[in-house]
């Protein structure tokens, strides 16, 4: 064999990245013909919890929800833990339009089992499920909309902020957005409507979030069930230094409560939207304790970098982008290492990114690779991306192509260099990856 043919064996077999610690070989996709193998294994081993799952899966994937569901409780009291049994069950749930009660199904699993290694899974499936039940009832609403009756007098929502300035600043229509809820929700004092209910309804409308005015405003409260909707503003001056949090609540009846605004510099903003979310507690009525207060204002990431980049990673997953929402929480983490729901969304992101359009059958598989990815000791995405440069960059100095897929199951190179090139390229490339893996 020459020495090129033996190099490209020894890609396309995964041995050099496998070797390495680079790459893992997990549980491989199931189907309808894989039914009968592992129905014979299933039978012979009823306590083998995995036999059990998989054989769920494949049920699943040839539309035999029933008998999957069955198969899959069996597989859950053998292996409590082990993701899949829930997941099946969950995606058939939602395929007869049962979301509420896959939604319950994912949350008492990572409730009980948020600590197992393929709860992040599940997570990416509840992000997906959220946002898909959120759609269902905007559209339900719609069609009912002539005979609704008058909203909750003490329900609140939250609209997107209109930005006005900057287009970098985009994001923070969602960002603020999302910290008011939250620090609102901290109060416990009114029902808050979630913000994927409000952006699922929006998009129903067709409204894009500049575009949102009082009428819109007491139209989506309606709704979404609110009798009250904070309106809020953002505009970021030219020299992207100073900035204006401003904007109002609006009623039911269209009655507009007295409008708020603060100013000060970009870097102020968390200060500012604390500010901003105590007038906005105070306008709908209530009289904060010391004690509220300092709920409202502990809450918050480490600094201005993390929100904006987490405000970017909202952005993105409401566009259903969920790769790159996990590029910027993976960024919000970097920036601040303790904001924990910026942990929590990235897990979400890669989750809901590795199951959208996919179908039950690549459960198992789809379970390992999230695993694997927040696994990484260099972070998701991360090894693939400097492998592949790394290579792309030999590749580059010598009359040859190079492709490469890293940090999945299987790797493989094309390359057509000079033969006697091959040996310094491969010496190469295992010094680079040796000191990839540390």
């Amino acid at each position: 064999m020459s020495d090129w043919r033996w190099l490209r064996g020894l890609f396309a077999s995964g041995f050099l990245l496998s070797g390495l610690g680079c790459a893992s070989f997990g549980p491989v996709p199931v189907g309808p013909e894989d039914i009968p193998e592992l129905s014979e294994l299933a039978a012979r081993e009823p306590n083998n919890g995995e036999a059990q799952l998989r054989l769920s899966a494949a049920l699943a994937a040839a539309g035999r929800c029933e008998e999957a569901v069955e198969t899959a409780e069996k597989g859950r009291a053998a292996a409590p833990r082990d993701p899949v049994g829930s997941l099946v069950i969950g995606q058939c749930l939602e395929e007869a339009g049962d979301y509420e009660g896959a939604l319950n199904l994912y949350a008492g699993f990572i409730q009980e089992h948020g600590d197992a290694p393929g709860a992040a899974a599940v997570e990416g499936r509840r992000t997906l499920a959220l946002q898909l039940h959120a759609r269902q009832s905007a559209r339900s609403a719609v069609d009912r909309e002539g005979s609704l009756g008058p909203a909750d007098p003490q329900t609140v929502g939250v609209l997107p902020f209109i930005v006005a300035g900057d287009s970098a600043y985009h994001a923070l229509s969602v960002g603020l957005a999302h910290m008011l809820t939250t620090d609102l929700a901290l109060l416990r004092r009114f029902p808050l409507v979630e913000r994927v209910q409000i952006n699922a309804l929006l998009e129903e409308l067709e409204i894009p979030s500049e575009l949102i005015d009082p009428a819109t405003a007491v139209r989506t409260g309606r709704l979404t069930g609110a009798s009250r909707m904070v309106l809020g503003t953002v505009n970021v001056s030219p020299s992207g230094r100073g900035m204006t949090l401003g904007g109002t609540i609006v009623l039911e009846s269209g009655e507009l409560v007295d409008p708020l605004s603060l100013e000060g510099d970009l870097e102020e903003l968390l200060d500012l939207e604390k500010g901003y979310a105590l007038r906005v507690a105070e306008d709908l009525g209530y009289q904060l304790s010391e004690a509220e207060r300092q709920r409202i204002l502990e809450n918050r990431p480490g600094s201005l970098a993390a929100f904006l980049a987490f405000a970017n990673g909202l952005f993105a997953e409401e566009r259903g982008d969920f790769a790159l929402a996990a590029d910027h929480y993976r960024e919000a983490v970097r920036a601040d290492p303790g904001f924990g729901e910026a942990r929590d969304r990235l897990e979400g992101a890669v989750g809901a990114e590795a199951f959208t359009g996919s179908g039950p059958g690549e459960t198992a598989a789809l379970v390992s690779r999230v695993a694997q990815t927040l696994s990484s000791p260099l972070g998701p995405d991360l090894f693939g991306s400097t492998l592949q440069s790394s290579v792309l960059d030999i590749a580059s100095h010598q009359p040859e192509r190079a492709t490469i897929d890293a940090g999945t199951a299987s790797a493989s190179v094309t390359v057509l260099p000079e033969e006697s090139e091959i040996i310094p390229s491969l010496e190469a490339i295992i010094r680079i990856l040796i000191r990839i893996s540390g």
